[in-house]
C-alpha cells in the first residue's frame, strides 16, 4: 500500500493520487527502488536516503509503462545493482528494457522490446542480465553497453533451472528441478580490441569458460 503516491503528467507539477496500490513485485538498486503493482503500472522511488529538510520527501512516481495490447501487461522490473540497467518482463514472457537510464535522468526515456526469447524469469547483474526461459534453460545477454543498452543478442548456456539468481559479479546459483543448488562460474575477458571505434563503453565482456558446481 502506498501513503505517498505521485504521478508524472504533462503539467509542470506531479499530481497527488489518493487511494491504495497493490505491489507484485519490488527491485532495488544502489540509490532507487522499482516496482509494479497488480496492473502492470510502473513506479519509481524518490527519497530513499533518511529524512532530509533540503531533500525531496519521499514519493513514489508513476512511470509510463510500454504500450501492451488489452490483457497483456508487465509482472516484474529488475534493476542492477549499480541502477545502471533496468529491465522489465510481462505476462507473455517478453522482455523490455528501459534507456535513456543516466545520473540527470534516473528514470529513463522510453522502453523498448527485446526480442527472441519466452521468459518466466529474469534476473540483473551490474553488467548483464540473465533470463530462465519457460522450459527451465538459462540465457546471458551479450552486447549491453552504456549506448546499447538493450545489447545485441542471447546465448544460452547448458542446463537446466527451476530457480535461480546472479551476484553483481556474474556468479549464478540455481535450484535444479529435483531441488538441489548448484553455482556456476563465468570467466570473463574484457572485448576484444577492433579496428571501429565501440558504441559505448561495454559493461561486461565474453564468457570463456564456465561450469556448474553441485552445492
Amino acid at each position: 500500500m502506498f501513503n505517498n503516491l505521485i504521478v508524472c503528467s504533462k503539467t509542470k507539477y506531479p499530481i497527488l493520487l489518493s487511494g491504495s496500490v497493490r505491489l507484485v513485485n519490488v527491485s532495488c538498486g544502489s540509490q532507487n527502488v522499482w516496482a509494479v503493482d497488480s496492473r502492470g503500472l510502473v513506479y519509481f522511488r524518490v527519497g530513499t536516503q533518511p529524512l532530509n529538510a533540503s531533500m525531496m520527501m519521499p514519493a513514489w512516481i508513476y512511470i509510463e509503462p510500454p504500450s501492451q495490447p488489452i490483457g497483456v501487461q508487465l509482472v516484474s522490473i529488475q534493476t542492477s545493482p549499480n541502477d545502471r540497467l533496468l529491465w522489465a518482463l510481462d505476462n507473455r514472457g517478453s522482455v523490455f528494457v528501459r534507456t535513456g537510464l543516466s545520473d540527470e535522468m534516473p528514470v529513463g526515456t522510453a522502453w523498448d522490446l527485446v526480442p527472441g526469447l519466452a521468459v518466466s524469469q529474469m534476473v540483473v547483474s551490474c553488467q548483464t542480465v540473465w533470463v530462465r526461459c519457460v522450459n527451465g534453460e538459462l540465457a546471458r545477454r551479450y552486447g549491453i553497453s552504456d549506448r546499447n543498452p538493450a545489447g545485441d543478442y542471447w546465448k544460452k548456456i547448458p542446463g537446466t533451472t527451476n530457480w535461480f539468481t546472479v551476484t553483481p559479479e556474474e556468479q549464478l546459483w540455481a535450484v535444479t528441478p529435483i531441488g538441489g543448488l548448484c553455482r556456476r562460474l563465468t570467466k570473463l575477458l574484457p572485448p576484444m580490441p577492433s579496428a571501429s571505434p565501440p558504441s559505448g563503453p561495454m559493461l561486461g565482456g565474453e564468457d570463456v569458460e564456465d561450469e556448474w558446481e553441485l552445492i
